[in-house]
């Protein structure tokens, strides 16, 4: 898990800066895990190590912990000699993401779980408590409603095909999952990015994801066109990674680094800012730090405000929708006390 990796991350940074050389820090880190994969990984890392092979080639055994471009600011920091500072850094950046990302999903979790319980007292009411209610108005021989006629309808079909159509929504949001991630995945990051809510803030989250790592490339001192390439990788949205590479390109051809990213439109207006005053004074780590940390706190703001939209919003559908049902009562009532007068 994320908090796993930000605690071992974290625990070598310790080590290593209180003066334990790497390898014994990798063998007490190891001993001392209580995950499994984690002292698996770290003592597969130590071990490649004694065995005399380069710090990038032993640190790839260790490709569940530490994902490649994480890799690679860690063999960055141990060749700049501030391997602790970048452990650190890159223990922060695992715990901020996994942050982030709770929150992230806290703000869908609470409306999903509302509209599936009160889906489910809903198909109840269809199926066990109206027919019982207007049962009792066939005997008078008047019409129903339209209203009550096409509830009772859909009661019926969920009676007869409730179970079948349960799971076929299982299935389709199983398919729907499954594509994020499967062949159909660049279809539905598209899709995603067209929903009026959800896309602006997958989109957000997206660019905190490349600035961050951006960030911490260049300030572990990876030269900033490979740092470009990981950053790229990082990305979700495939435009996203192709607007980097684009930036990419047209700084290997010359170009400054803020007009670079300008011209392939990799970056908004406010990180561009941020992109050209740290090129002038020679911080552009710095300026792809802060424009991330801006990007995050503009990212939870919208989240927090997405998360109290929410609930209002579904207090108004579902009241609409026992609305209905009582509606779909009340009608037969007000026909029948119409007809005896």
């Amino acid at each position: 898990s994320a908090a796993d990796r930000a605690l071992a991350v974290r625990q070598l940074s310790g080590m290593i800066d209180g003066g334990v050389p790497l390898p014994s820090a990798l063998s007490s880190v190891a001993a001392n895990s209580g995950v499994p994969v984690v002292a698996q990984e770290l003592s597969a890392v130590n071990a490649a190590l004694a065995a005399g092979e380069p710090l990038a080639a032993a640190f790839e055994k260790a490709s569940r912990l530490l994902p490649h471009v994480e890799r690679q600011v860690v063999v960055a920091g141990a060749e700049s000699g501030d391997l602790a500072r970048v452990l650190s850094r890159l223990a922060d950046y695992f715990e901020s993401r996994d942050a982030l990302r709770g929150k992230l999903i806290g703000a869908l979790v609470y409306p999903a779980v509302v509209g599936v319980v009160a889906l489910g007292v809903i198909v109840a009411l269809l199926v066990f408590v109206m027919p019982q209610i207007v049962a009792a108005f066939a005997q008078t021989k008047q019409q129903l409603p339209w209203l009550t006629r096409t509830l009772l309808s859909l009661s019926g079909f969920l009676r007869s095909y409730g179970a079948i159509a349960g799971v076929a929504l299982v299935a389709g949001v199983a398919a729907l999952l499954w594509s994020l991630r499967g062949p159909l995945r660049v279809r539905a990051l598209g899709v995603l990015q067209r929903l009026p809510l959800l896309g602006p803030l997958a989109q957000s989250a997206d660019e905190v994801r490349v600035l961050t790592t951006l960030a911490m490339l260049v300030e572990s001192a990876v030269p900033l066109p490979p740092a470009m390439t990981a950053a790229a990788r990082t990305a979700r949205f495939p435009q996203n990674a192709q607007r980097l590479d684009a930036a990419r390109g047209l700084l290997e051809r010359g170009s400054g680094v803020a007009a670079s990213f300008s011209e392939a439109q990799a970056l908004d207006g406010m990180s561009l800012e941020l992109l050209r005053q740290g090129e002038a004074v020679g911080g552009v780590a710095a300026a792809f730090g802060k424009a991330a940390q801006l990007k995050r706190q503009s990212l939870e703001r919208r989240l927090q405000w997405f998360a109290t939209l929410v609930e209002p919003v579904m207090i108004l559908v579902l009241g609409g929708v026992v609305l209905l049902l009582v509606l779909a009562v009340m009608l037969p009532i007000v026909t029948l006390n119409s007809a005896i007068r």
